[in-house]
């Protein structure tokens, strides 16, 4: 199970909500982003993150997959500095290779933001602080331009019925053409509207002044 503790690392009542912080474990990517309902393919080589892999499965199988961006992925072989909002995924699929590897698929929930925690383990941990998605009303004529932007870029893109905003922004916001840079500083925005309006904001609309009123 995820572990709570304090600021000074020491246990607390896990029902303490001033209190409690969920401990877990952090892999670090470069260049990668995990959205919710994305899902990624890992090939779990190096021995500490191995243990990452066996402890997952004794465990709730939940993964914080952190950002490391430019100059930062240098750093991979040590204590990587992750960007601040990450995703927290969980564990679909998984094959234990003979050598001890692992092929692994992590299905992204939700947004996160992380404070590395200094723990025993052979591998990174994070304390996280969820993020929360509720949002006020979003309008149609803005669910019409997420639907035709997508559209727009990947005609044969499968959209159900009552695919959310949150959902269409995001997909919106992973197959627009951009730097993973940019891509990072739209994935942390905190609000979903401020979201929407700047994946919009990128699409080559002819109508820009109809969308800006």
């Amino acid at each position: 199970m995820p572990r709570y503790e304090n600021e000074d690392n020491e246990p607390t009542d896990p029902g303490d909500p001033l209190l409690k912080a969920r401990i877990l474990p952090l892999f670090p990517l470069p260049d990668v982003i995990l959205f919710p309902g994305q899902v990624i393919p890992l090939h779990i080589f190096e021995p500490r993150y191995r243990q990452m892999m066996r402890d997952l499965l004794d465990n709730s199988g939940e993964v914080i997959l952190g950002t490391v961006l430019g100059e930062d992925k240098e750093q991979l072989t040590e204590l990587a500095p992750v960007q601040p909002v990450a995703g927290l995924g969980r564990l679909q699929k998984y094959q234990a290779l003979e050598d001890g590897r692992f092929l692994v698929m992590i299905l992204g929930e939700k947004r996160v933001r992380i404070r590395p925690h200094i723990g025993n383990e052979l591998y990174p941990q994070a304390r996280i602080e969820e993020i929360d998605d509720s949002h006020g009303p979003i309008s149609d004529q803005q669910l019409t331009w997420l639907q035709d932007s997508i559209h727009s870029i990947k005609q044969d893109v499968d959209l159900p019925e009552g695919t959310s905003a949150l959902q269409l922004s995001d997909l919106l916001m992973m197959i627009t053409p951009m730097s993973v840079a940019k891509r990072y500083e739209m994935y942390a925005i905190p609000t979903l509207e401020e979201r929407i309006d700047r994946v919009l904001a990128m699409q080559p609309h002819t109508d820009e002044d109809e969308k800006l009123d």
